[in-house]
């Protein structure tokens, strides 16, 4: 697994450089800018029939029903194992130079409580791929922890808070160039490891669940400051209309999910892979409950499912 592999000189302490480019894509970084200036948006919309028949069953034998199974662990399971099977998205540019992490990590923000003007909390978990902990497991496990223990205490603040409170402490004359400083740091991966484990921006994946506050939106924007080059958006679910060849139609329910990428990383036809890989897995939920570590044939997946 990528967890054994042995660190070279020049390699950072959350990532490994890497070597092997190919040529445009090493001078990609000297003309097309910044990740910002660089974003795609991807958007599709998935039939939830087999997804909320899982999450049904997976609720209806949870031995400790306070921690609820919901699509959204599912979600983060899908795109754990589509990030494994496709490495690029684990890559983030840096310097002007291309890395890949060493784990593959998600951020997301909880609401203490589901009124306006409550405090956020800051969920930072990875995802062990050489685990005996299924995909689903794993992301259920950590996320639905965190998460009870930031609305234990309405009143406790998370460490990105605790940091960033801390600094707007500071009269401005001193604010601005440690700012400056941070920032410094950051592009040439120096911050310190605090910094980093308190940074939501310094994961592989961002992953935004508006649909669990009845919105919906297609897009959001990454950010310079960091090393994140993944956001992904989960909407609210909708119905929509399905056609049959006989001219007859029914409503069925999707799920609308949008992901915006650094498009220096990989080709259209990478990126275009790899959603159908994340598609795939949300439509046979079931393959999640194998243990991280199984190997999932995506070729032969995508062949049954006319993908």
């Amino acid at each position: 697994m990528a967890e054994q592999r042995k660190n070279r000189r020049g390699d950072r302490y959350d990532a490994w450089r890497v070597r092997d480019l190919d040529p445009l894509n090493g001078v990609m970084t000297y003309l097309l800018g910044s990740r910002t200036e660089n974003e795609a948006v991807c958007h599709m919309d998935i039939e939830m029939e087999a997804l909320n028949a899982y999450v049904k069953y997976k609720n209806d034998n949870n031995p400790n029903p306070v921690f609820k199974y919901t699509f959204f662990h599912v979600i983060l399971a899908a795109i754990a194992r589509t990030i494994e099977a496709r490495p690029k998205l684990n890559y983030f540019i840096r310097n002007r130079k291309y890395w890949e992490r060493k784990v593959i990590s998600f951020s997301f923000i909880a609401k203490k409580q589901k009124i306006d003007g409550a405090e956020e909390g800051l969920v930072i978990t990875t995802y062990k791929p050489d685990s005996d902990l299924s995909p689903v497991e794993q992301m259920h496990n950590s996320t639905c922890k965190m998460v009870a223990e930031i609305r234990k205490d309405k009143e406790s603040k998370d460490d990105t808070v605790k940091i960033v409170s801390a600094l707007l402490k500071l009269p401005g004359f001193i604010f601005k160039p440690i700012i400056a400083l941070i920032m410094a740091l950051d592009r040439h991966g120096r911050l310190p490891k605090s910094f980093v484990k308190a940074n939501p921006y310094g994961t592989t994946c961002f992953v935004s669940n508006l649909g669990s506050i009845k919105m919906d939106a297609s897009y959001h924007h990454l950010i310079n400051f960091g090393t994140n080059s993944v956001f992904v958006i989960v909407g609210e679910k909708t119905k929509k209309p399905v056609f049959h060849e006989d001219g007859t139609f029914e409503l069925k329910e999707f799920l609308p999910i949008s992901l915006t990428l650094d498009e220096r990383i990989a080709d259209g036809v990478y990126y275009a892979k790899s959603l159908r890989y994340l598609k795939a897995l949300i439509l046979r939920p079931d393959l999640l409950d194998k243990p991280a570590k199984e190997k999932i044939d995506f070729e032969k997946l995508l062949t049954e499912l006319g993908i």
